[in-house]
């Protein structure tokens, strides 16, 4: 007689749960029922992501996300590196509420303490299963140096490592839920990304012998296979698809056979959600914001000598400064010659600041406008600057 063990995988929500029109994480709502004897953990990013969720953290001491994940039923979830955007103390607050278990083992604070629990383990139909939860080693590059404030990330290998040895004898099934993403393909098991230690997946799993499972996300891509004898799935983005991964346990609780497959949220029931009131959330979407901080956030945020920053903006509403970011690349860095620089500064601008040596012949500009020569640019950012303006603005107050 065997006994099989559902275990489900999200990644990656960032806060997806408007009222208005389907999105797909609304459906998630109904998935542990699809599934008997079902274990449900996320992978991170879950809190911030788009402008409802700052309208969440502007206006609501606890996320509404907090009952949708209750609703839901998660029942383990770990920090993703968007999660620490409005601070080590909001995300605790929000922690504070939940139903799940929330984990992380290379996380710490200044004196050297977990902030969160390692792991949880998690009894089903009889089997022991114990769920380590990860977060990217790289989160000093990828985030703000404010954002991270008391917070510490160790190397995830060692500290991985660790757990898993000292779990491994304690269950039957040992998990990971990581917040970083995959490095390799895992059909060829060549590499994909460059080495920067941002995605560990294939080396995490590779050299850390006693992981059954792994869910991984952080690249908003779909992937799911083996590496060695570990299931290892890769859910998407904004809930659009989910991991499954099954394990089929013998009567002495001996893991016999298991499986991998990602699934398209569309395949589920479409669910509503209620989660906050619209009409207040469109009426905060119509006020004026505070522009009087922009350019000073910006010279703060992006630190460079000899660099002007020029900024159009549709209107000083928060819809109307949200509207004026391109997705994904909000801002970017583009090093101009004398000519095409002339010819830039004519544009209408809503801020302007030059910083340039006298003479100057070649410019550096960060600039939100895409009516740039495309071969002059240098860098482009990701980073949501309405979101992270807003909780500047906040912790100014």
């Amino acid at each position: 007689m065997t006994k099989e063990i559902n275990v489900l995988t999200t990644t990656d929500l960032h806060g997806f749960i408007s009222n208005e029109g389907e999105p797909p994480a609304l459906a998630l709502q109904g998935l542990k029922g699809k599934y008997p004897n079902s274990l449900l953990m996320d992978s991170g990013d879950f809190f911030v992501g788009n402008q409802l969720t700052t309208f969440f953290c502007d206006q609501m001491p606890v996320s509404p996300l907090v009952d949708y994940a209750k609703k839901v039923g998660f029942d383990v979830m770990v920090p993703g590196n968007h999660d620490f955007d409005h601070g080590i103390k909001y995300l605790k607050e929000q922690v504070s509420h939940l139903n799940a278990d929330y984990v992380c083992c290379n996380v710490f604070n200044e004196r050297g303490e977990l902030i969160f629990s390692p792991y949880a383990i998690k009894e089903i139909a009889g089997v022991k299963v114990g769920v380590i939860g990860l977060l990217t080693s790289r989160m000093s590059m990828i985030s703000d140096f404010p954002v991270t404030t008391g917070v510490i990330v160790k190397d995830a290998l060692p500290e991985l490592q660790k757990q898993v040895a000292d779990l491994r004898n304690k269950v039957d099934l040992v998990l990971v839920g990581y917040h970083g993403g995959l490095e390799r393909d895992l059909a060829t098991q060549n590499e994909i990304n460059y080495a920067t230690g941002e995605d560990e997946t294939f080396k995490l799993v590779s050299q850390t012998p006693g992981i059954d499972g792994f869910s991984c996300g952080h690249q908003h891509r779909v992937n799911h296979g083996k590496i060695k004898q570990a299931l290892v799935v890769q859910g998407g983005y904004r809930g659009n698809y989910y991991g499954h991964m099954t394990f089929e346990f013998n009567e002495q609780n001996e893991l016999v056979k298991s499986h991998e497959e990602v699934i398209a949220t569309a395949t589920l029931p479409a669910m509503k959600g209620d989660f906050y009131q619209e009409d207040d959330y469109q009426k905060w979407l119509q006020e004026p914001l505070d522009l009087s901080h922009l350019v000073s956030f910006l010279q703060a945020k992006f630190a460079r000598k000899h660099m002007g920053i020029f900024i159009s903006l549709k209107g000083q509403t928060r819809k109307q400064v949200i509207d004026s970011f391109t997705i994904p690349y909000g801002v970017r860095i583009y090093h101009l010659i004398l000519p095409e620089y002339q010819k830039f500064v004519q544009q209408d601008w809503t801020f302007k600041a030059e910083d340039y040596q006298e003479g100057a012949q070649d410019f550096i500009i960060l600039t939100n406008s895409y009516d740039v020569p495309e071969f002059r640019l240098t860098e482009q950012f990701v980073d949501n600057i309405f979101d992270e303006y807003s909780y500047y603005l906040k912790q100014d107050k």
